[in-house]
């Protein structure tokens, strides 16, 4: 397989590639789109790289360009039935690392979903009974790879937020979980956990579970939340089983910060919203829709010297009201 780190290989597949993201990214004119398909009809290795692009991109409306290009570059005799989707992307993954197209590639269809055994889209969410002993819900643009063989249990984090019920039974293994910035292990517990491009955040509600990281273990117990990344020190908070409200489609806010309201309604939703400055430290709190980012930013107006203003279906604007 070609190195997808190397575009140059294959210079009609990195023609295709170009011409796709450059349609994907909504900024292509007419013009452009005419070029597009001039260029197809020039020879039939366009239409053939073109047709395979599509292909792998029809599961989702963005795939890593440096990831398609690999699977664009295989041989073209392999069938593409002889490996299962998820298994040629973990293949590619080894070889192209984290590789985006750009910010929007990354937030709306990431590697980390094309790889994971079950994933959510942005502002949706998932329960899953997975395994005997072991019960995960997926919270909005979040991602997991299981590992489950006879009595082990395991999962990786891919991405995103989830929670989770584990209940090995005696005999069995612990539960492992990769955050990326360390490793969990579970006997008997219900936690939730987050992982960012940061660090990681895990709260216990039931039970209790160890942190594994850079050889030291951390215990935390039911009401103890640990904020931790791959270096650095274990931070030790309360945890509050209001912040799991997002299982039932609602947000909690507690004394927050407005960009830090907008900021958490925007991981349910497609779009932006933008918060001026000048209104940004105001501070809220009370119970929201979680799927309504208008209808709860709305609410607050009677309270707050705010207006919500929607410029357009994915663009959201909360700026000071007028005198």
């Amino acid at each position: 397989m070609t190195s997808a780190a190397d575009p140059a290989a294959d210079p009609v597949a990195g023609q295709a590639i170009a011409w796709w993201v450059r349609l994907q990214s909504g900024l292509a004119g007419a013009a452009e789109r005419q070029s597009c398909e001039a260029w197809l009809a020039q020879d039939p290795a366009h239409r053939c790289a073109w047709d395979r692009l599509q292909r792998i991109s029809q599961d989702a409306r963005r795939v890593p360009a440096a990831l398609a290009h690999g699977a664009l570059t295989r041989s073209a005799s392999s069938s593409p039935r002889s490996t299962g989707r998820r298994t040629v992307l973990r293949g590619l993954l080894a070889i192209g690392g984290t590789a985006f197209t750009g910010w929007a590639a990354y937030r709306h269809t990431p590697w980390q979903r094309l790889a994971a055994d079950l994933s959510t889209g942005v502002g949706e969410r998932l329960a899953v009974a997975v395994a005997d002993g072991l019960h995960i819900t997926l919270n909005s643009d979040s991602a997991v790879r299981l590992h489950v063989q006879g009595d082990a249990r395991g999962m990786d984090l891919l991405r995103g937020e989830v929670l989770v019920r584990a209940e090995m039974r005696p005999g069995m293994a612990a539960l492992r979980v990769d955050t990326g910035h360390g490793e969990l292990r579970v006997e008997q517990a219900r936690f939730d956990l987050r992982r960012t491009a940061e660090g990681a955040r895990v709260g216990v509600y039931e039970g209790s579970l160890a942190l594994l990281r850079g050889g030291a273990v951390t215990h935390a117990e039911a009401g103890e939340r640990l904020q931790f990344s791959e270096h650095g020190d274990v931070g030790r908070l309360a945890s509050d089983s209001d912040r799991l409200a997002w299982t039932d489609g609602l947000v909690v806010a507690k004394d927050w910060r407005l960009d830090y309201f907008a900021q958490y309604l925007a991981r349910q939703r497609l779009g932006m919203i933008r918060v001026d400055p000048a209104v940004a430290s105001l501070r809220l709190s009370g119970v929201f829709p979680l799927d309504d980012a208008e209808r709860a930013l709305k609410a607050l107006e009677p309270a707050l010297p705010i207006r919500v203003t929607r410029h357009t279906q994915y663009w959201l604007q909360v700026g000071p009201r007028e005198a």
